[in-house]
């Protein structure tokens, strides 16, 4: 099959592109548009390239570019193409027989690097975080048993296939080795590959065996080639490494060469799977697990039901007050922020009096739901959790059109929203029972909650079922009667949830919907009715909320309760000797993700002298990368801002940034639809109004600071203290930072945005909020009342006897 080249080249492909995501449909474009050009000068130097394979939500996409580019008329013969495959993940074998019979069907040789995979504890964790299935096998000898398998098949089809093997397993390798001799095929027309430096007696034996090997090492600045060089010895000093049990183990050579011989306890490898959640024994919580857009089914699935949703646009919806479905004169036109010309819903305009009716309704309606067994509450949200999950990609997708919510963002807000309804649901279970205080002779005293009353939710616009379902799933399940008004800007999402509820059993006075402008949200407040207030947004309704529901109206005979959970101005410190490619990731998903429309989101970082150059140089590169459109189409990380207020503010402080410091990058965006191109400013100083002020949309603020210590002193400079985030390798800066970063939700070396139920409860400090954290343990307290009730059980000096029994 001719001479197997010399010079043999490595690449990633997610190396040349700066973000490889597959849900991009660019990024394949992107990726074989340069990888052409190395493919074109290997041809012309007779050498070999490899594709190599990093983490299995990349690898369709991978083999994808790959047969894509040798289908190119240009590339039908030449080079000499390898791509590696990973023996570890158990659809490995799959891959390798779809390649064969690729390469077959179009008589093109190709090769294939050999490899068990370097990704092992990393999959696991990503797929446990997930909730997606575990794509490898968890048993070594498993992956050591499918390598072998795949040897014998790559040899068997030497007629098409080159075959380089990567392994330091004397078994394996021999393996390998064996089936060639019998397949008769030359000692030169496979290889063996082996890592620099490492198990250097090994590769001299095979040498000496008349056998090809290639000494495979990374090329490039010494601190990216550190990392990958002690990946690799990690790696091959595992507790299951051949080559630890060979040198640190000594173990005998007969043990080392056994048969791979899976483990038949091996740990199943699928995730939990949640059918209806029963409220006389609901199963323990998990998270409902994300869609994967890395796989091209669930693309598709998602883009059919943007086309469906899309030919329901326009449709009017209906006030729901109490049993009845009502109109007003006025209405409320929601739009799309991408396209404002394309209406997605209309609403009607409720004001003072259907205010005043629904109240009336909550009111009558309170005693027999508050009596009604907790068991029903929550059986009302799991069912309506069920329902959700089954219009998951349909609910998603009316997101990506009345707010503006990319393809994951919108899943996301699903997701939290089943979420919400699981959680809250088994919490009332937990807390529906009366709790005995103390066990002593002769009286009973016990502890138990009861709901507050009439309850009314205030809900945002940008997470427009998650944050909407959550207030209003607590304070439904914990049997207050509720009054739901959706953002003026999302109220076809507040129909969406009310249809739900009621799909799912609801009664019609427990919740009432009502749609409005900030006018009817301020009158409720102020209703003498109202026990309680549930209330996200900015920190001026916030505290005006605050204001008036805490002054006492005429009529009014309780206190009323305000859980209110206001903006921030958040800040991600870089140290000194952080990982800065990991760094530049996440700070642009936690500044730029969903424009910067997070409460959560990054508007602040503080960089270390030492490390702020080189950063920000790389971080302005990495934002340039990234595609400004309507967000239907999956290869726009930029959607639109909200509406035109939001436009116009952000603006505004984009002309104050090139005031206070120096305008790094503004983004050109597109002209028709609520569109802001990301913007970074450098040389702010902590007292700029651009670093205090909540802004709410793609704009990123540079600070400067000598060193650590005044990096987390600039960092608390605010009068927010939601969320944070530190990137650093340092042990001592990162347990300083969990002392003294003074936030509600402190983030270390990841994304400060995104929290998940139960897993991170969510809310903050000073004025940022004032309640117990959504998502968290305590949450649902803050909608009930607690209670204690004595009672003497003494009767004429005599004790009941379950009384005297020990505790």
């Amino acid at each position: 099959h001719g001479p197997i080249p010399r010079v043999h080249l490595s690449v990633k492909a997610s190396a040349l592109c700066a973000r490889f995501d597959p849900l991009d449909p660019d990024t394949e474009t992107a990726v074989r548009e340069r990888l052409r050009l190395l493919l074109r000068e290997a041809s012309r130097l007779e050498a070999a390239i490899t594709l190599d394979m990093e983490q299995h939500a990349y690898k369709d996409l991978t083999l994808a570019i790959f047969r894509a580019l040798l289908e190119e008329k240009e590339f039908q013969e030449k080079p000499h193409a390898f791509i590696a495959l990973q023996a570890y993940l158990r659809d490995a074998e799959e891959d390798l027989t779809a390649l064969i019979r690729w390469a077959r069907e179009r008589k093109r040789r190709v090769g294939v690097r050999l490899v068990k995979g370097s990704y092992w504890d990393s999959e696991i964790a990503w797929a446990k975080q997930r909730g997606w299935p575990i794509p490898v096998f968890l048993d070594k000898s498993e992956t050591d048993a499918n390598y072998e398998r795949m040897s014998r098949l790559l040899l068997e089809n030497y007629d098409i296939m080159d075959a380089a093997f990567g392994s330091h397993n004397i078994r394996s390798l021999a393996h390998a080795a064996t089936a060639a001799k019998h397949l008769g095929i030359p000692e030169n027309g496979y290889e063996i590959q082996m890592l620099y430096g490492m198990a250097e007696p090994i590769r001299q034996a095979i040498i000496g065996n008349g056998q090809r090997v290639r000494v495979y090492l990374p090329v490039g600045e010494l601190l990216p080639g550190m990392a990958y060089l002690i990946r690799r010895l990690m790696e091959n000093t595992s507790n299951t490494s051949f080559l630890r049990q060979t040198y640190a183990e000594e173990k005998d050579i007969e043990t080392l060469i056994l048969a791979p011989s899976p483990s038949e306890e091996a740990a199943p490898f699928s995730p939990k799977t949640r059918g209806a959640t029963h409220p006389q024994a609901p199963s323990d919580f998990f998270n409902e697990p994300p869609i994967d857009f890395s796989r091209r089914e669930n693309r598709d699935r998602f883009a059919r039901a943007l086309r469906e949703v899309e030919g329901k646009l326009g449709q009017r919806y209906r006030l729901w007050i109490g049993e009845e479905e009502k109109n007003t004169e006025d209405w409320i036109d929601s739009v799309n922020p991408a396209c404002p010309r394309e209406i997605v819903g209309r609403v009607p305009l409720a004001g003072t009096k259907e205010a005043d009716e629904a109240i009336e309704r909550a009111l009558h309606f309170l005693p027999q739901w508050r009596a009604t067994p907790a068991q029903e509450r929550a059986a009302v949200l799991f069912r309506a959790a069920s329902l959700m999950r089954e219009r998951r990609l349909e609910l998603a997708a009316w997101e990506l059109f009345e707010v503006g919510k990319g393809w994951r963002e919108a899943d996301a807000d699903v997701t939290e929203t089943i979420d919400y309804l699981e959680y809250y649901g088994r919490e009332m279970l937990r807390l529906a029972e009366p709790r005995l205080t103390q066990h002593l002779p002769g009286e009973s005293n016990l502890y138990l909650y009861e709901p507050r009353g009439i309850a009314v939710v205030i809900a945002p616009w940008n997470f427009p079922l998650a944050i909407l379902t959550g207030m209003t799933a607590a304070a439904l399940v914990t049997g207050n009667c509720t009054i739901v008004k959706p953002a003026e800007q999302s109220p076809v999402m507040g129909a969406q949830l009310l249809q739900v509820l009621r799909e799912a059993g609801l009664p019609p006075l427990a919740c009432q919907l009502l749609q409005g402008r900030g006018e009817l949200g301020a009158y409720l407040v102020r209703h003498p009715a109202v026990h309680l207030i549930a209330f996200t947004g900015s920190r001026e309704v916030g505290l005006e909320i605050l204001r008036e529901a805490y002054t006492h109206q005429p009529g009014q005979n309780h206190v009323k309760r305000v859980v209110c959970e206001m903006g921030g101005k958040n800040a991600i410190i870089v140290d000194g000797d952080a990982d800065l490619d990991e760094a530049i990731i996440h700070i642009i998903d936690s500044a730029f993700g969903y424009q910067g429309q997070k409460c959560s989101a990054a508007s602040r970082i503080v960089i270390v002298e030492e490390v702020h150059d080189r950063l920000v140089e790389r971080l302005v590169e990495a934002v340039k990368s990234l595609k400004i459109g309507p967000p239907k189409e999956p290869r726009h990380f930029i959607g639109p801002v909200i509406d035109a207020t939001a436009h116009t503010k952000i603006a505004g402080y984009i002309d104050l940034g090139k005031q206070e410091g120096k305008c790094l990058l503004e983004m050109a965006a597109p002209q028709d639809g609520f569109f802001i191109g990301p913007t970074i400013f450098s040389e702010i100083q902590p007292h700029h109004r651009l670093a205090q002020e909540e802004i709410f949309g793609p704009v990123l603020s540079v600070i400067r600071a000598r060193d650590f210590d005044e990096a987390l002193e600039v960092a608390n400079r605010s009068s927010y203290a939601l969320t944070g985030g530190l990137f650093s390798r340092s042990p001592a800066h990162i347990e300083k930072a969990r002392k003294e970063f003074r936030v509600g939700n402190l983030y270390i070396n990841r994304s400060i945005t995104g929290a998940v139920v139960q897993r991170q409860p969510f809310g903050g400090l000073k004025l940022s909020g004032i309640g117990s954290k959504a998502g968290g343990p305590d949450y649902l307290r803050q909608f009930l009342e607690p209670r204690t009730i004595s009672e003497n059980t003494l009767r004429h000096g005599f004790v009941p006897p379950e009384d005297l029994k020990d505790n």
